[in-house]
Order: structure tokens, then C-alpha cells, then sequence
């Protein structure tokens, strides 16, 4: 089975299941330029989402029309899509009560649309600023909904992963063994003093991919060095991260050097084992906790060979962005790159198209959830 992990899903009909005065409104044309990935064009409709009297987010049919992404998932080869709830409209900055009724809608609507078909997995939304509110939007949404993970935009506010706020939710994570699926929003992360990526990008005329070029990656290298250090895995074991369009060469290279950070055996510098002297410590080297993290390689990440040997034992799993344009976006040709990898074992590209994912999301070879 092959599982495309990113994929970006947003069913128009869930505004209307919003009562809120605020839920902003949809405007829906004709498409007057079609979309090209790799000489494949998107046809459909173009949505335009308006809330507070300004526009939020334009997209294409493909965001909401599963039997559309259904078509370019069978090109592309996979059996499998994840439809990770859009970031622009579901945001964290938002009045508290349209954000909790804006999930609550989310995850009825993805539900309905996927109800019976196995070839989607369906992700749930939740208000994060609201804890409470969260966790039993959580609660029902993988209890009654059959929902079979959660998205975060990350941190928000001066908040990260490792927040003390967040360990009701985890507790509650943890309990309903899914996993957690990271996506950073670039509105959510304006506000966030440990990732300063986005602050002043607007002066790199030319270049307008900072935040999947440089922001992802460097968000998850802080993001994933505190959930280690903080010890919020020790106390969370079970815990799965997944982590999407930062691209995979980063990951030996943070493994190798937190370790070396670490006191151990084949600590060469003196000054760490001496830091360490009576500090109380995280349980494990740094790169075995890795082993919690699922992370995306992109397609054409040619040294995705070269990750494999720095991450033997690794859980790599592959996105193709449907249906973003960016330069992570790889459909509808991400399957036939990775398999066409001649110094890539078949085992590994197994692993990468579909094997890690189905652990991750607890996934039996019908597609079915393990009881």
C-alpha cells in the first residue's frame, strides 16, 4: 500500500456548518488559468475565502473534490491519500468560539465526505488555544468520527511543542494512539520568538519560498531538539510526530549532532561530560528518540539514499503536496522518482512509498485500522 502522507483537503460545504456571525464566506468561479504540475493540468473551479472583509486563501476544485484528487492519486501511484486539514482558514489567531464551531464543523464535514472510503484518511482540526475544548473535540472526532490523526500548526503564541499547556492533550493523544501530523502556518509562526524565519522575508524580492525552503526545516530542527530535551517524550512514550515539506537531509546531520552534545561513551570533548556532571538528564541518546518522528523526504531528494545510511533504522514516509504549486509540490510524479532510485534499496522504498506510514497511522495491508 502507498500512502501519499501530504496532501491538502478543504470541503467548502464545512462553512456552512459554522453559525458563528464571523465564519467570513466563499466565492466560487470559473477557472481562468489552469494549474501545471509536470505537464498535468488541474481542471475546475477556483474558491475564494473571504472572512473580516479580506481575502483569506484562493484554491482549486482539487483542494475540495476527492473524486478529482482521486485522479491524479491513481497517475501518481498512490493507494492512499492523507487529507491534511488547509492551513489559511483554520487558524489559531482567530475569536476563540468561531475557531472551536470552524473544527467542530471541519471534522463533521471530513467525515461525511469519507465515509465508506478507504482510499482517504481523514485528520482532525482542533482549536489548540483551547485545551479543554481540544481534547474532547479530539475525543470525538477519532471515537465517533473515525478520524485517524490530528494536525498542528505547531506552537502558537510564545508556546511550542514542548508547552506544559499541552499535556492534557497528549495525555489524551497518547490514550487514542494517534498520531500527531505538524504543518506550520506561517500566521501562527510570525508570533513565535525561537522561529524568527518568516521576520523580514518580504525583502528577499525573487525569492518568495522561505518558509519551505528554510522555515520548515529549521522550525523542525528547534521543534523536534525541544520535544527531546524538554523530556516531554520520556513522559509521553507512545507519542508519534509526523512532520511534513521540510524535506529529510537535515535529520542525520540534527541526530549526529545533538548526540555529540550529549555525555557518552564516544563524547570526545571534555567540557561536555564535565557540563553534565550532576545534571539530571533525558533517558536516551538523543537520536533514539527519533524513532517517534515520522518525517516527509521530498521526491526529489536524490540523497534520500544517503539519509537511509545516516538513519538506518528510519521512518521516512513521502508526501506529494497535492494540490499546492510549490517547489515541495512533486505530484503527479512522486512514486515513479522514489522507485526509480537506483542507489535507494527496494526495502527502503517500500518503507518510504508506504510501509512507515501505515505504522504510523496504525494501518493493517487492507487499509484497515488495527482494534
Amino acid at each position: 500500500m502507498y500512502i501519499d502522507g501530504d496532501t491538502h483537503y478543504w470541503p467548502l460545504r464545512f462553512i456552512d456548518k459554522v453559525k458563528h456571525p464571523g465564519r467570513g464566506h466563499l466565492e466560487v468561479v470559473e477557472d481562468k488559468g489552469d494549474m501545471v504540475r509536470y505537464g498535468e493540468v488541474v481542471p475546475g473551479k477556483v474558491a475564494t475565502y473571504y472572512r473580516d472583509g479580506k481575502k483569506i486563501h484562493s484554491f482549486k476544485e482539487g483542494r475540495w473534490s476527492l473524486p478529482l484528487r482521486a485522479e491524479f492519486m491513481k497517475k501518481d501511484g498512490f493507494d492512499v491519500q492523507v487529507l491534511i486539514p488547509d492551513n489559511r482558514p483554520l487558524i489559531y489567531e482567530c475569536d476563540p468560539e468561531l475557531g472551536r464551531q470552524l473544527a467542530r464543523a471541519y471534522n463533521d464535514t471530513v467525515a461525511e465526505d469519507i465515509q465508506g472510503d478507504d482510499r482517504f484518511i481523514g485528520v482532525a482540526w482542533i482549536y489548540l488555544p483551547d485545551i479543554k475544548e481540544a481534547v474532547k473535540e479530539l475525543r470525538r472526532s477519532v471515537k465517533e468520527l473515525g478520524l485517524r490523526a490530528v494536525k498542528f500548526n505547531g506552537g502558537w503564541g510564545d508556546g511550542d511543542l514542548d508547552n506544559e499547556v499541552l499535556f492534557p492533550l497528549y495525555e489524551e493523544i497518547a490514550e487514542l494512539n494517534i498520531p500527531i501530523l505538524l504543518h506550520p502556518a506561517a500566521r501562527v509562526f510570525e508570533l513565535q520568538h525561537s522561529h524568527p524565519w518568516l521576520v523580514g522575508a518580504e525583502r528577499y524580492q525573487g525569492f518568495q519560498h522561505f518558509p519551505t525552503a528554510l522555515g520548515f526545516p529549521l522550525t523542525y530542527m528547534v521543534g523536534a531538539a525541544r520535544l527531546i530535551f524538554s523530556g516531554l517524550l520520556d513522559r509521553f512514550p507512545t507519542l508519534k510526530f509526523g512532520f511534513f515539506e521540510g524535506g529529510i537531509g537535515w535529520v542525520p546531520w540534527l541526530m549526529h549532532t545533538l548526540d555529540a552534545h550529549m555525555p557518552n561513551e564516544a563524547t570526545v570533548s571534555v567540557a561536555v561530560q564535565q557540563f553534565f556532571e550532576g545534571k539530571k538528564g533525558i533517558k536516551k541518546s538523543p537520536s533514539q528518540y527519533f524513532e517517534q518522528f515520522y518525517i516527509a523526504a521530498v521526491a526529489w531528494e536524490s540523497y534520500l539514499a544517503d539519509t537511509v545510511n545516516g538513519w538506518p533504522n528510519h521512518n521516512i514516509i513521502i508526501g506529494s503536496d497535492f494540490d499546492h504549486g510549490d517547489a515541495v509540490a512533486t505530484w503527479p510524479r512522486t512514486v515513479d522518482v522514489v522507485k526509480q532510485m537506483k542507489n535507494l534499496p527496494e526495502t527502503d522504498k517500500e518503507k518510504v512509498l508506504g510501509g512507515n506510514a501505515m505504522r504510523m497511522f496504525g494501518l493493517k495491508r487492507n487499509g484497515a485500522a488495527r482494534q
